[in-house]
């Protein structure tokens, strides 16, 4: 049984020359990508002097009550008049300024009358955007590694940026293994249940902007099991099974994986729930035995996945936990494993129990906003205590 922290640590160190290859795509396609090079602008913004707001330019120092209009500039068009003293041209919000404009009257604090604007109230703001003061033409406005959400791929189109190389997404293949699993509910006999894993990690990888390019739902048959990784292998560089890693007569993956050419490198998690997580590998792609159970599957998938999706994308893992104070007491006997407890959060963002029947309960995922971390060597957790805790990510109402 080993440590979680050292689980990361092979993981790291297996897939630290693994990567997918890139690609050039349109940046507007490229949500969710991670950057195979640095960007550098090709535009000032501002790309000119531009006004902050609806108002009346005017020169420096041309401090008065009453100026004349020349002209009115609108956004998106450039005006013709010149500034003088006495003189102003009204400019909308994010219109060019007219050579010289020291600063932008607004517009509510003057009153328009006959080509005369009246001022009744200046102030020292100059309420003008200078050419170039976000961002320079020729500056690097993000680094290899960056992951492009609507704000990077707004950003880079704003520079004049239209195509980006990244990684390709990360394939992964997707196997269920049982023999009481089935697909359909006409096929529920006694003994069978309904394949809830496969879907759930099928929509764990999609939320992840993972490619999906199988899943498959496999009876306990050891010859069969092998089959299917190897055929995932040759589609994915990721393959998750859920399912056939514990110590039964029928638990076939560990078995499997070394009779498809892999090196299982860990098979005893001190994670409760998790114990029997394995993680195999094989020229550069990864292999993820998940514990059946729909609870501690959803947890290793969430745990293991990602950090092995970045890796092969290449970007480091980042941590997930936050800080929150605890609702109740927590006490236990066992503390060799660090402890996942699944918990909703109140009102105060305090973390609270709800009714939890175990691993196989998944329900309790529906329940839960995330998981207390209970430290492996902690027998106590007292109310108030600050705690790490990991949250699950819902669907967002509108």
């Amino acid at each position: 049984m080993i440590a979680l922290e050292r689980a990361f640590e092979i993981v790291d160190e297996t897939l630290a020359d693994a990567r997918v290859v890139g690609q050039t795509i349109p940046v507007r396609s490229a949500h969710g990508r991670v950057l195979l090079k640095d960007q550098v602008s090709r535009l000032d913004l501002p790309p000119f002097d531009k006004s902050a707001m609806d108002g009346y330019a005017v020169l420096a120092d041309d401090v008065r009550d009453e100026y004349r209009l020349l002209e009115t500039v609108v956004a998106g068009r450039t005006g013709t008049a010149r500034l003088a003293p006495g003189c102003t041209v009204k400019v909308m919000t994010g219109a060019a300024v007219p050579p010289g404009t020291a600063r932008v009257i607004k517009v509510e604090n003057t009153r328009e009358d006959q080509g005369v604007i009246r001022v009744h109230q200046h102030d020292s703001a100059s309420n003008v955007c200078r050419k170039a003061e976000d961002v320079r033409r020729g500056q690097t406005i993000l680094t290899a590694g960056a992951t492009l959400g609507a704000v990077e791929i707004a950003h880079l189109i704003a520079c004049g940026i239209t195509e980006v190389e990244v990684a390709r997404r990360v394939r992964i293949a997707i196997i269920s293994t049982g023999d009481e699993l089935v697909d359909s509910p006409a096929r529920l006999t006694p003994g069978k249940i309904m394949n809830s894993n496969g879907p759930l990690l099928d929509g764990l990888s999609r939320e992840l902007g993972l490619d999906v390019v199988s899943e498959a739902c496999l009876p306990d048959d050891r010859d069969a099991t092998v089959e299917a990784i190897r055929a995932g292998l040759e589609l994915a560089d990721v393959v998750a099974l859920s399912g056939g890693v514990s110590a039964g007569d029928l638990d076939y993956v560990g078995e499997a994986l070394a009779d498809a050419g892999l090196c299982v490198h860990f098979s005893r998690l001190a994670v409760k729930p998790g114990l029997p997580m394995t993680y195999a590998s094989r020229g550069g792609k990864a292999v993820l035995g998940l514990p059946g159970n729909p609870v501690t599957a959803y947890l290793m998938f969430s745990i293991f996945v990602p950090r092995v999706a970045a890796l092969l994308a290449g970007v480091h893992p980042r941590a997930v936990e936050r800080r929150l104070r605890l609702g109740f007491d927590v006490q236990r006997l066992k503390t060799q494993r660090v402890e996942y407890v699944p918990c909703r959060l109140s009102r105060e963002a305090l973390v609270e129990p709800f009714e939890y029947h175990g691993p196989a309960h998944l329900a309790a995922l529906v329940e839960a906003d995330g998981f207390l971390v209970v430290p492996a060597g902690t027998a106590r957790l007292a109310q108030g205590d600050e705690v790490k805790f990991v949250s699950i990510n819902k669907a967002r109402s509108l």
